[in-house]
Formats: structure tokens, sequence, C-alpha cells
């Protein structure tokens, strides 16, 4: 279950934006968001990235710690981690989404227009995914979907045109963790 020199190498194979938006559409939370809020506070941008903060942060742990856990470890752990992080990546991509949705509608843009980008980020990602880097990329790429979305919540705040951008950087990167945990657990499925 926490073979990583085993996963890694199945996150390098090319993936199409297809198979992205694939990945993308299974990782949006089916029935709206999930993350806590009223939603009158959630019908706006920021508020709504504020909310992707806490399933981030716990993304974040649970990567970190299924890196951290010897390979060899019995029991369940390593799959609890990775059904922690998809599901938490899920909320968080849920709202990134939603917010990228509210300021499209605000500022004339579709969300679906950064789509390809998001699409052509994960994929370079999970290309270079390798295990043995200091840190191993996946905890980079979870590290930095969080500095991604505070500079999104920034960039929103201050009204800058980058914002889009940012928030596409951070959706790529949640994306990207989400496949890994997709691969994971379906390997573990296969066992």
């Amino acid at each position: 279950m926490n073979d990583l020199d085993d996963i890694y190498p199945r996150l390098a194979t090319p993936r199409t934006h297809h198979d992205l938006a694939d990945d993308y559409r299974a990782a949006l939370p089916q029935g709206g968001i999930s993350a806590a809020g009223s939603a009158l506070e959630l019908a706006r941008p920021i508020p709504l990235l504020a909310s992707a903060i806490p399933p981030s942060a716990t993304v974040n742990t649970a990567i970190h710690m299924l890196h951290a856990v010897p390979n060899d470890v019995e029991g369940e752990l390593p799959g609890q981690l990775l059904e922690i992080a998809q599901r938490n990546v899920v909320d968080a991509i849920g709202c990134c989404h939603r917010a990228l949705e509210l300021d499209g509608a605000e500022h004339g843009y579709r969300a679906e227009e950064w789509l390809p980008i998001v699409y052509d980020t994960a994929g370079s990602l999970l290309q270079s995914a390798r295990p043995d880097t200091e840190p191993p990329t996946l905890v980079q790429i979870t590290q930095d979907s969080i500095s991604w979305l505070s500079r999104a919540i920034a960039e929103l705040d201050e009204g800058s045109p980058e914002a889009p951008t940012s928030l596409a950087e951070t959706l790529a990167r949640l994306l990207t963790v989400w496949t890994f945990t997709d691969v994971a657990l379906r390997d573990a499925d296969a066992v």
C-alpha cells in the first residue's frame, strides 16, 4: 500500500487533456461544496478560498505523513492517510473551482477557459514526480498548493488581474495530489 517507489512511476505516464479532465471531474465534489460556511459567505471568492485552507492543510499533513511512514509498515495507516488526503483535496478543489467561477462571472471570463492551463501544469507536475527528491515531489506540490492558495486570496483581495492565474496554479497542484491519491488507492484495491 505504501510503496511510493511503485506509485510514483505510475504518475509519470503521459496524460492527455482528456485524461486530466476526467480526473478533474472526478475530483470535483458531487452535489456542491462540502466545506463549512453559510451560502451567503460562500457566494464570494475570498471566503470560498478561506474555506479551502483547512482541507488543504489536512491534505498537506496526510501527504507528509504518508511519505514519512516506512514502506514496510503493516496495517491500514497508509490507506487511511490516502483516503484522508483524497477526501480533503476534493473539498479544496471544490472551493477553488467555485471561486474561479465567481471571479470569472465578476470579471468577464469563464472558469473553463482556465482548465487547459490547469491540465497542462498538472500533467507536467505528474510527469516529473519523483520520490527520491528532497522533499519528495508530492510533498513539495502539496506545500506549493497552499502557497498558491494564499497568493490567490491576496490577489483577489487586491483586485489583481493575476488572481485567475493563481487559482489555476492552485487547482493544478490540487489536481496533481488528487491524481496521486487516486492512483495509489486504485493500486491498493487491485492488491
